[in-house]
């Protein structure tokens, strides 16, 4: 009967995927049928309710932290943060090692942000419009876009994923991002040197982009106090929640001072996301809206939890994975076993969560989970072609999946520190 429930509960994510729809309404499903198991196993439907809760109860700070990154990814477009700091990156970079640069900025970017697709909807967009208007390959750009986007998503202390992988191991996300450098020091070093190396077309010089950002740049240096009132509490050490908060309040102060918007405006602007002037449609998005579909799959799937441990639902598969752990060794198996979970579930929020769920008995120490998840799940979810986390920023570039051999560093990490292993 298990297989059949699972089978039923992967039945609707393949319909919802086929068709269009939202994955809330296949996640929906399956809790449907998790929990009509439990039933026929005999529990009550106050039973069945409290293990709903015991799951959701362990990611409500990560709840709270989905506001505030909606928030702050909105403000810091209405501020003029992101417009001026790539005005003023633009200039460093040196058209003989154009793809190195495009690699390098990018996750500048998206460890100030946090997040892979507010940084290739910015930043990306013009290193692909800059990149096509020279000549360069556009696949190899977008290849250095998507490794440098996806730097920040795995290893900045306001990232989602790594509040979401933090909530379910029950770990420090400073202690965290201090794991997530130390073992991709080398990768990183790698990476670069292969941009450096891989043969592609070399331009003198880049066309002139000065006034891309005219009309929405702040004109003074004050659209960087967000980043700032981020960066001086990060340092410190501050809760990752204050630390946002502080950078939303600042954008707040520069948005109605420095841009002049109104207060309706910007309250708008932090519920709905940034609505740019025409002619600068890449800085829109944000909000506390966009982070809905990402809070709702979180939501749900940690409702599973208390459901799959009382029923058994996965006992099979996790029999399967210690079998194969005594062989590989556990880093490597819950990285292989995420593979097909992320290509079913093609979501990388969704990816973790069952990851996690589905891999936990191989681990005595729930907080060594953090490195398969990271180095493994939140960047392969991105190879993936038809996955969210591949697809939508190549949708975004304006390329097909064939960048995505490009994408040196979501492969590296994985791949050296699985080879480290024993």
């Amino acid at each position: 009967m298990n297989v059949v429930v699972i089978s039923l509960f992967l039945g609707g994510l393949a319909l919802c995927i086929r068709t269009g729809v939202s994955l809330l309404w296949a996640l929906a499903f399956g809790l449907l049928c998790f929990s009509g198991q439990a039933f026929r196993q005999g529990f009550r439907p106050r039973e069945i309710i409290a293990l709903w809760g015991r799951g959701v109860r362990t990611i409500g700070d990560i709840l709270k932290i989905f506001v505030l990154i909606g928030m702050l990814t909105a403000v810091w477009r209405s501020a003029g943060t992101i417009p001026y700091i790539i005005h003023h990156c633009l200039p460093w970079v040196d058209p003989a090692h154009f793809h190195l640069w495009v690699f390098l900025l990018c996750s500048l970017l998206s460890l100030l942000l946090g997040t892979s697709f507010g940084t290739v909807s910015t930043l990306g967009v013009v290193f692909m419009l800059l990149a096509r208007t020279a000549g360069l390959d556009p696949l190899m750009t977008a290849g250095a876009v998507m490794s440098g986007i996806y730097v920040g998503d795995r290893s900045s202390p306001v990232s989602s994923s790594a509040a979401l992988v933090c909530a379910l191991t029950g770990t420090s996300i400073y202690d965290n991002v201090r794991l997530m450098w130390r073992t991709s020091l080398l990768p990183f070093f790698l990476v670069c040197l292969a941009y450096v190396l891989f043969p592609s077309a070399r331009v003198e010089s880049l066309p002139y982009m000065d006034g891309l950002f005219a009309d929405g740049l702040a004109p003074d240096a004050r659209a960087l106090l967000p980043a700032v009132f981020m960066l001086v509490p990060l340092l410190l050490r501050w809760d990752v929640k204050k630390i946002m908060s502080c950078s939303i309040i600042a954008g707040c102060v520069v948005s109605l001072t420095v841009r002049q918007m109104a207060p309706a405006a910007l309250l708008r602007c932090l519920v709905y996301g940034y609505e740019p002037p025409a002619g600068m449609e890449m800085l829109a998005g944000g909000g506390l809206l966009s982070m809905v579909q990402v809070a709702g799959i979180v939501l749900l799937t940690s409702a599973y939890a208390g459901l799959l441990e009382a029923t058994g639902l996965l006992d099979g598969l996790s029999a399967l994975g210690r079998c194969l752990a005594l062989r590989l060794g556990a880093f490597r198996t819950t990285v292989l076993a995420g593979l097909p979970v992320a290509a079913v579930s093609c979501n990388q929020t969704l990816g973790i969560m069952l990851t996690s769920q589905l891999c936990a008995p191989l681990w005595r120490d729930r907080k060594k989970m953090v490195l398969p998840l990271e180095n493994g799940i939140v960047l392969l979810a991105a190879v993936i072609p038809w996955s969210i986390a591949g697809s939508v920023p190549c949708a975004i570039m304006g390329v097909g999946p064939e960048c995505l051999p490009y994408a040196f560093y979501l492969y590296v990490v994985p791949l050296t520190d699985m080879l480290r292993r024993h």
